[in-house]
């Protein structure tokens, strides 16, 4: 059987490896010049480093999976991160119980009330209910107004911006869950995704599997209502059996000829927000914490991930930090140069850690994707599309198809082996 993949990233190619071990001929096309999609690799000065932070949690199993099928689980390693709070100049820990306990900027019977909504998340697995739910009015009911205001409001207004208040409170609650069920433990690839992508390009090229980068799929082809195979940009065409698309709803909606225009039309049902991430490598640190969470007038942003907190990578590495946003690509922000986004960002960071100065910026990278976050509103399950397309032959992994989760490579990669074993079936 011969499968055309249409993206390169962790789920198309987790896919194709995973068809690929079921004597499919496979060949992959990635319209970027390298492979790993949001989870893509760069040399940053020297450090070998990702576009875009990711972490391991205690449950993250299909990553886990796929590592030992790579030789690479000896290289896991897990640890004990700190999380921070900074809201309005000072800054907290917001690691355990007693951090929380200790949070002055909340009452304290809302903090009491915050850890039991964490503890009742962790052990609680009914969600479908939550769906029809947003997430604003609950949070307010569960935690009260104040610790809304203080925690969760900036993560929901300056992610998804007007459409905060539409936001599924089961998106929210399994966010919850997943931290929570950590237990504090958080895991890293020693080696990262430059180790990841290169082991699995390895690996499907050992079991007969082409990949294509470069190469950007215009059209998929038909014939009498079934897939067919694949119109490649340079006008070349790969005439295969199956289809199995690994690339976000809209991208895969404009593959589609004018016949499928009311599939197309329910795929961009389902909106998707960008991100611009600033990557910073600097000589000393911003904080002692892995996630800093913010709530300040005067920081554009809700978080700073300090990656080296996490882990250390090597005495060359500095202090890799990341500021993201989350925002719609017609936004100012997203559009605006990279020396404007890293200004303002940087400001920001010098005013949160004083200390720092500009002389300590090793190098700096911005990074952007217009396709980061699907915006899980309430409802979500009436619009998420089933693996198995109306075209025969056509199957489809997305992040969409992990809600109530929030999209993790661990949580692709289970997914895409899943949709991968359908269609053989």
């Amino acid at each position: 059987m011969r499968i055309g993949v249409i993206g390169g990233g962790i789920s198309g190619l987790s896919g194709a490896l995973e068809l690929a071990r079921k004597g499919c001929h496979v060949e992959v096309f990635e319209r970027s010049d390298g492979v790993g999609g949001l989870a893509a690799a760069f040399d940053f000065d020297g450090t070998p480093a990702e576009r875009y932070y990711h972490f391991l949690c205690a449950h993250d199993t299909g990553y886990f999976d796929l590592c030992r099928q790579l030789g690479l689980d000896r290289r896991l390693h897990w640890t004990r991160p700190r999380t921070g709070f900074h809201y309005e100049g000072r800054t907290y820990g917001f690691t355990s119980p007693v951090d929380l306990l200790r949070f002055r900027p909340i009452p304290l019977w809302q903090r009491v009330r915050f850890g039991l909504l964490a503890l009742e998340a962790r052990h609680r697995e009914e969600w479908r209910q939550l769906d029809e739910l947003t997430a604003r009015p609950w949070l307010i009911d569960r935690i009260g107004q104040r610790a809304y205001d203080v925690i969760w409001h900036p993560l929901l207004a300056l992610k998804f911006g007007e459409r905060y208040d539409a936001i599924s409170a089961a998106w929210v609650r399994h966010r919850l869950h997943r931290v929570a069920n950590s237990r504090g433990r958080m895991g890293y690839l020693d080696g990262g995704s430059a180790l990841l992508f290169g082991t699995l390009l390895e690996t499907l090229r050992a079991h007969g599997a082409v990949v294509h980068t470069g190469r950007e799929v215009k059209r998929i082809l038909t014939d009498n209502g079934r897939a067919a195979g694949l119109e490649i940009g340079d006008g070349d065409v790969y005439e295969c059996d199956r289809v199995l698309s690994a690339v976000p709803l809209p991208v895969l909606a404009d593959c589609l000829d004018s016949e499928w225009a009311e599939y197309a039309a329910q795929l961009r049902r389902i909106d998707y927000i960008g991100v611009v991430c600033v990557v910073l490598k600097l000589a000393r640190p911003v904080s002692r914490y892995f996630w800093l969470n913010v709530n300040d007038s005067q920081a554009p942003f809700n978080g700073i991930i300090e990656y080296t907190n996490l882990n250390a990578i090597g005495d060359d590495a500095g202090h890799i930090v990341y500021v993201p946003y989350y925002v719609a690509t017609n936004t100012t922000l997203y559009q605006s140069d990279d020396e404007t986004v890293f200004n303002r960002s940087w400001d920001a960071v010098k005013r949160i850690a004083a200390e720092l100065s500009d002389a300590d910026v090793i190098a700096s990278r911005v990074f952007r994707d217009p396709y980061a976050q699907a915006v899980c509103t309430t409802g979500f399950l009436d619009l998420q599309p089933e693996h198995r397309a109306p075209i025969e032959g056509l199957y489809l992994v997305d992040s969409t198809h992990l809600y109530p989760a929030d999209r993790t490579q661990s949580g692709l990669i289970r997914c895409a082996q899943a949709c991968a074993g359908e269609l053989v079936r």
